[in-house]
Order: C-alpha cells, then structure tokens, then sequence
C-alpha cells in the first residue's frame, strides 16, 4: 500500500466517539511533548510545534475536532509554557492572540477542504462503478434480449411480415429502456409526484417480449406512486429479460401468468417452460432483488416454472 492510499484510507474511517476523542488527546499531548522538550529554546516560536497537529486534526477528524485541539493548544502554550494567563490589556498577547487564532482558522479550513475533497471524491468513484456495473449489465441484457427476440420471432416465407414484428418487438423494447432510463426523481414527460395505473406498467414492461398470447395479466385497477412504479418496472423487466433467455419465454409453448391484488402484491408465475434450477451464482439482477427499497420479493425456483412474489413495503404509497 502506497503512502497516499494509507492517507486516503485513514481520511475515509468513520471514527467511533472514543477513537476521536483519543486522536484529539494525541494532537494535543504530542506536541506539548515536544514543546517541552525544546526547554527554553523554544521560547521565540510557542505556537510552532502545535500548527502541523491542527492541520493534521483537521484532515483526519474534522473541523470540530481542530478547533478543539486549536483552542486547547492555545490555552496550553498560553498557561503552561508562557506562564500566566494573558491580559486584556497587553496589546502585544492580544495581537498575537489574534494571528495565531487567524491561522488556526486557516489551516482548519485548509485541512477540513482536504478531507472532503477527499471523502467526496470516493463517494463518485463508487457512484459511478455502480452505474457503470449497471450500464455493462444492461448493455448485455438488451444484447442477449435481441438475440432471443430473433429467434422466438416466427420466420415464415413472409420475409416482410418477419421484419416489421421484429422490428415492432426491438422497438418496444427501446421504449421500456426510455422509461427505464426516466429517473424516478426527474421524470421526462411526467409531473413530479405522478401515479401509474398498475395495468399499464406491467403491459409496458412486457411489451417487447409478449409472443403469441404468452402473457396473462388479471388485477384490479390500481394505481402506484411514480418511484415504486419506476423501480417495480425495473424488475418486471428482469424477470421478463431471464424468462426469454432462460425460462418460460424460451419455449414456444411457454406461458407467464402476472397477477396483483388490492393490497400491492403482485404475483410472476412461469410454466410450460425448461426445467428450472435456481442461480448458480449472485449476478447483479439478484443483487438489484436484494436492495429494493420500495418492494420485497421472494422467489421460487421450482422445476415447473419460476414464481415470484413482489408485494409493496408498508411505507410505499399504493391506491386504488
């Protein structure tokens, strides 16, 4: 490990009460043992070990933290090492007073910018890995989606018929990734705070994998809040993505049942499809499962046909 990553490392830890309080003890008593250790040599310049400790205070702990050890030093240098405690009255303490406590300040915000910088900096880096783990997956779901809309396609002696249902189906599949891509808290073409009804959410995500009657949707009228609506479209679409790669929607004699009650929970039912066998390994669709924030899901994988159960959490907004 490289001595900037051990820095950027020791500036990114969440410190417990108690480790920050021990680091702020540090910044004070290492350089008062030092100072100490100067003796009377260092009388011409009492604040100059204490400056690099509030620095440090300040990228490793915060700015709270350096201006407690910038106040404490002060006083200490003030009481212990100068003698006395310094008067009002002396325009000399007080001019000093002033410089030392003005660059205090400047290296506490010096530092605090440091720390931030720094902390602000990892938290895009990990933003922009998620997104691009999510832009190569759905990069490779839409790919191995087309290559599967081709071959359910039915190819007949009508060359012409065959191309325009293709075409229709990538076409489809293109608007459910337009809405997809509509982030929940900046909707292009919609009001902030807008409701979906339930009907017309699941028929826009199975619209570019719906072949020959394979769906069957049953629910009463329901309408979803715009974020949940956004992030229950982003599962129907995974499930429809899996069941035309590898489940139900592979088969010609395949069928997908989408139920949904009165209390928000909707049920995904395959069958008629190849035998089914749970994941081998925990891709990024599994991962998305897991950290819904607006629905909890729980799969089956039986031999018969996959079910899912996706039912709304209580905090989530769901009305007819």
């Amino acid at each position: 490990m490289t001595r900037i990553e051990a820095v950027r490392r020791t500036i990114l830890l969440d410190l417990a009460p108690w480790q920050r309080l021990s680091g702020i003890a540090a910044a004070i008593a290492a350089p008062a043992a030092l100072r100490w250790t100067l003796g009377p040599a260092g009388a011409a310049v009492p604040f100059a070990p204490f400056f690099p400790f509030v620095l440090l205070a300040a990228v490793f702990m915060g700015w709270r933290a350096a201006l407690v050890v910038a106040i404490a030093t002060t006083l200490l240098v003030e009481w212990v090492f100068r003698g006395g405690s310094p008067s009002l009255l002396d325009p000399h303490r007080l001019t000093l007073a002033l410089l030392i406590a003005l660059a205090n300040l400047a290296l506490i915000a010096v530092g605090d910018t440091l720390r931030r910088t720094v902390r602000q900096l990892d938290a895009l880096a990990r933003e922009q890995d998620i997104v691009t783990r999510e832009m190569y997956h759905r990069v490779q779901n839409a790919l191995g989606v087309v290559q599967a809309l081709v071959r359910v396609s039915r190819a007949s002696d009508d060359t012409e018929r065959f191309r325009q249902d293709l075409l229709a189906r990538v076409q489809a599949l293109a608007n459910a990734n337009r809405l997809l891509d509509s982030p929940p808290g900046n909707p292009r073409g919609a009001r902030a705070g807008a409701v979906t009804e339930v009907a017309h959410l699941v028929r826009t995500a199975i619209a570019p994998f719906h072949k020959d009657e394979a769906f069957h949707i049953e629910g009463p009228p329901f309408l979803i809040a715009r974020e949940p609506a956004y992030h229950l479209l982003l599962v129907l679409h995974e499930l429809c993505t899996n069941a035309l790669k590898h489940g139900a929607l592979s088969d010609p004699c395949g069928r997908v049942t989408i139920g949904w009650s009165a209390d928000g929970v909707l049920l995904w039912r395959e069958n008629g499809g190849p035998p089914v066998l749970p994941p081998s390994r925990q891709g990024l669709g599994t991962r998305m499962f897991a950290r819904q924030q607006h629905w909890t899901l729980e799969r089956d994988f039986a031999p018969s046909g996959l079910t899912c159960r996706i039912a709304l959490r209580p905090r989530a907004t769901l009305r007819r």
